[in-house]
């Protein structure tokens, strides 16, 4: 059982490591391509196969990869129970800007899912962070998207107030282009209060911040709030300049700027102006709402222009367009709901996984503690054992040392009460012996040999199996070091056969017939064979007497003094 649990759990560390090696190489690439070709790098991460089986540590970079590629494409977050994951990662593991950076993908992930709640939470811990520690740049884009939740709300005051936040963060930062779209967006709640002229201060800022950075998106995107701004002025040529002006810079998506060229032209009824530009405006756009917008303010022009037939042509295709923009974002709604759905069941599957390989890895690990510390505990019984055995041999010893010394003193003086004494002396000699002799066999039973071949019959893939040349020197060497002339002793009726000699030392282990056969490499009953013939040749008639305790007892009367 354990060791399929060991093979299961090496299995499943194997093929991880695996995947999460071939992960790595993708995110290595992805990383490096990231601040040149950020689509390039988004098309690998998204090829990353099942990211949410990825072990903690590769699945929270990936995650803060992806989010990083997501974010300079315009695309959406990943889902928030993943950011959410990888955030427990980071706060575990990671840097303090990584952990307020990802909190803020988590903040934005939820503001996509419509929950602003929990958004305003995930937001207002990464700026605590930021702040606490001097991230200023990213406490600044977290500020810029807190003021956006606020415009969700509604809550205008707000929401310039974190934007003017943003631009005090990213000044200490010296970031300076995000320092001018701070101002942009400031400029544009001061717009929908009336407040014009702060706005057109604001803007102008901005607009020559990112004109001294020859920066094209910059310059575009703060034209058209400017030409926005002049239109509420009605400073009709100033608007539409800087509508130009954004055309000639924004390469990529002109369709909103032609939008709001015919807009302009429409509200100052110059029909055909504004009809060409609603013309221009059919372009390709990243913007989902432009297609059906310029669709109505087409109908409004023909309308205007008394061109009924078209203008009601226009309001149909307005509403096809806005039912095939509705569909679509439901078909989105559809398939986000499935992946969320997928990524949510492989996250509970992977966390079940871990659960059981945790509870495995702990049982194992139990398990093995148990075993080292019962390990321990008998070895340093034994040690103790052979302590006690040992210190009671030296006690014997200095006895019997002394014993001899006195007996010396009291022949030279040769007295007859001298030879009493002399007796009584000798027999507390041998005595000693006999006990010195029965010690030293007890302490036998502990040393490390007698415990390795003891053990040996029940783990042969550790030891081996029959015993050697050199553990049969071995343990002749020790029996006799212990019980000297035992062999004297035990003959003196029978010279023993060789293998009766043998099954005379094997009986010092007290083992089993099995265990003494398997030692031996011959089966039970031959061994029992052996003990028999040992047992006749040694005289031995009583059953109930072993052949160890006969060893002992005969080599015990046979000690002299």
């Amino acid at each position: 059982m354990k060791n399929i649990v060991v093979f299961v759990l090496l299995s499943i560390a194997f093929f991880s490591c695996r995947e999460n090696q071939v992960a790595s190489e993708q995110m290595d690439r992805a990383e490096t391509l990231l601040p040149v070709y950020p689509d390039s790098a988004y098309v690998i991460l998204e090829g990353v196969e099942l990211p949410d089986k990825l072990n903690e540590r590769q699945f929270a970079r990936w995650c803060m990869l992806y989010c990083q590629a997501a974010d300079k494409l315009f695309k959406d977050m990943l889902y928030a129970e993943q950011l959410d994951r990888a955030l427990g990662w980071y706060k575990s593991h990671g840097t303090a800007e990584e952990q307020a950076w990802i909190g803020l993908y988590l903040g934005r992930s939820f503001v996509e899912d419509k929950l602003f709640i929990p958004a305003t939470k995930a937001y207002s811990e990464a700026l605590d962070l930021a702040k606490k520690n001097h991230l200023y740049n990213v406490a600044g884009y977290i500020c810029s998207y807190m003021a956006d939740l606020y415009t969700y709300t509604g809550q205008g005051s707000e929401e310039r107030r974190k934007y003017e936040e943003a631009t005090a963060f990213f000044t200490k930062a010296n970031n300076t282009r995000s320092y001018a779209f701070a101002l942009r967006d400031i400029s544009r709640t001061w717009v929908f209060e009336d407040s014009i002229s702060l706005a057109l201060d604001l803007m102008l800022k901005a607009d020559s911040i990112v004109t001294g950075m020859n920066d094209s998106v910059g310059i575009a995107s703060i034209a058209n709030g400017l030409g926005n701004i002049y239109e509420h002025l009605d400073q009709i040529d100033e608007a539409k300049s800087y509508f130009f002006r954004g055309l000639v810079y924004d390469t990529i998506d002109k369709a909103p700027t032609y939008l709001a060229l015919s807009t302009l032209f429409y509200n100052y009824s110059q029909l055909d102006s504004a009809r060409y530009y609603a013309k221009m405006a059919d372009s390709p756009t990243n913007n989902p709402y432009t297609p059906s917008d310029r669709l109505y303010l087409s109908y409004l022009i023909e309308k205007e222009a008394n061109n009924i037939p078209e203008a009601f042509q226009y309001l149909e295709q307005c509403y096809a367009a806005k039912n095939i923009l509705y569909d679509q974002q439901k078909q989105v709604d559809i398939i986000d709901a499935e992946k969320r759905h997928n990524s949510l069941t492989v996250i509970r599957q992977n966390q079940k996984l871990y659960s059981v390989i945790y509870l495995l890895s702990g049982l194992i690990l139990f398990v093995s503690l148990v075993s080292v510390l019962f390990y321990l505990y008998k070895d340093r019984k034994r040690l103790n054992k052979i302590n006690k055995q040992q210190l009671q041999l030296d006690e014997k010893e200095q006895l019997l040392t002394k014993l001899e010394n006195k007996i010396k003193q009291k022949v030279a003086t040769d007295t007859s009460t001298n030879k009493e004494e002399v007796i009584q002396i000798r027999k507390k000699m041998l005595q000693a012996k006999r006990e010195i002799l029965i010690l030293k066999c007890e302490k036998l039973q502990y040393s490390s040999l007698f415990q390795e071949l003891k053990e040996r019959p029940d783990n042969k893939k550790k030891y081996g199996q029959k015993l050697s040349e050199q553990d049969w020197e071995l343990l002749k060497e020790q029996i006799d070091s212990a019980c000297p002339n035992w062999q004297v002793a035990v003959q003196d009726v029978e010279t023993l056969k060789k293998t009766e000699i043998e099954t005379c030392y094997l009986s010092f282990l007290n083992i089993s017939i099995k265990s003494e056969a398997m030692l031996l490499g011959i089966n039970p009953d031959s061994a029992n064979k052996r003990r028999l013939r040992t047992r006749q040749s040694l005289g031995l008639t009583n059953s109930k007497t072993g052949i160890y305790e006969f060893i002992i007892r005969k080599t015990l009367e046979n000690i002299v003094i």
